[in-house]
């Protein structure tokens, strides 16, 4: 053999396949055509509610029969993941969520527009998860901060243009096409993800009724982050849902700009957390994110004009936007190898949970006490996770 041959086979040895592969980027690109499928219908399936004939109480039931669906299904769907492997489960999940969103096309009436939302959030529960999965494989771990980060930005843009899209194809066209447009972007994500090349990761073989107990719960190390993963997204669901109330009441214009600049100012902090993230660990990315929100909410309790609102819009986008993907990479790499699909299970369905129970107690809270109470009172939740992060941080020390 040449000795250059030898010398070629060293520097491959030495250097690692690195983050952007071709397989990392298919994956992202799948994951954002599905939440940019997702953001479509966010802000325009209440207003069909209301063109179906439906009334506030009907479009609470149906947000809610999607996100409960949705976490109840995740940490299943991350058992089977970790058990029988990625690529079908994440294609048939695809097909899944494909078909129940072309059925929008069908919905004439309020009752199976609500069982179509139970069943499209069983969907979208299982294709995030199995997409976590996925990205994780391919990211390598001492860039996990890093990838993850890379990862969630995506689905941050499509956050930030997929409701105004929606809106406008209603504005301009019809709900039907917009059903269409929805379903397609799923199409699209599918074959995409059929050119993925799923690395092999070891897969769970269950021996003993014990074993297998063990093999569907929440791996050990993914309790602390999920449980601190619903205790922020409280403030999530509640600004959400109330800020624009809020904002007509204090008679303060355009509030879509606050999602705007929260948007925005998420996606210019996700890379620089991940890669903050890779080199300290969670000790200076996660405390900071929970101060930088806790500052949007304080800021929120005082605001009286846009600038306020843009100032707490920038503080929520940065804490989100270094809390989220810290406690993710967290939650994967104190997971074992073969648990990762139950970890990122457990992750979002704390997500989502976090973002209902926040949203329900939210209203409760402000039909008592007002909006600027409610804001301040949601910094409690965030005084709770950084708590628990002491708590988790010593026991990893």
């Amino acid at each position: 053999m040449p000795p250059h041959s030898v010398m070629d086979i060293k520097m491959n040895q030495a250097s690692p396949p690195g983050l952007w592969t071709k397989d990392f980027i298919l994956i992202c690109l799948s994951n954002f055509l599905v939440f940019v499928s997702f953001q479509l219908l966010l802000p325009t399936l209440p207003l069909y509610v209301n063109r179906l004939g439906g009334n506030e109480g009907m479009v609470g039931w149906i947000a809610g029969a999607f996100t409960l669906s949705a976490v109840l299904i995740r940490p299943l769907i991350g058992g089977m993941v970790d058990r029988h492997g990625r690529r079908e489960i994440y294609l048939i999940g695809l097909l899944c969520f494909f078909a129940t969103t072309w059925g929008y096309l069908y919905t004439v009436s309020i009752l199976p527009l609500l069982l179509l939302r139970v069943v499209h959030g069983f969907t979208w529960g299982a294709v995030t998860t199995t997409s976590g999965a996925v990205a994780t494989d391919l990211i390598p771990e001492r860039q996990r901060g890093e990838g993850m980060g890379y990862y969630g930005l995506l689905t941050n843009l499509a956050v930030a243009f997929g409701p105004v899209l929606g809106l406008w194809v209603v504005d301009r066209f019809s709900y039907s096409l917009l059903f269409v447009l929805a379903a397609g972007l799923v199409l699209a994500a599918w074959g995409t993800a059929r050119l993925i090349r799923y690395p092999k990761v070891p897969t769970e073989i269950s021996a003993t009724p014990s074993q297998e107990s063990e093999q569907q719960s929440i791996p050990r190390g993914a309790w602390a982050t999920s449980i601190m993963a619903l205790l922020v997204t409280f403030s999530l669901g509640a600004i959400v849902t109330y800020l624009p109330l809020f904002a007509e009441e204090q008679k303060i214009p355009h509030v879509g700009w606050f999602f705007t600049v929260y948007a925005i100012t998420m996606m210019a902090v996700r890379p620089k957390a991940g890669k903050l993230f890779d080199r300290q660990g969670p000790r200076l990315t996660i405390p900071f994110g929970l101060a930088a929100i806790a500052l949007s909410l304080i800021q929120l309790a005082i605001a009286d004009s846009m600038w306020d609102l843009l100032a707490a819009a920038a503080f929520f986008g940065a804490g989100f936007g270094t809390v989220h993907p810290s406690l993710q990479a967290w939650t994967i790499q104190q997971a074992p190898r073969n648990a990762t699909g139950r970890a990122n299970g457990a992750f979002f369905a704390s997500f989502d949970l976090g973002i209902g129970i926040g949203t329900i107690c939210s209203g409760f809270l402000a039909e008592w006490t007002g909006y600027p109470p409610l804001f301040l009172a949601l910094t409690l939740p965030l005084i709770l996770a950084f708590l628990l992060f002491l708590h988790a941080e010593g026991h990893r020390r």
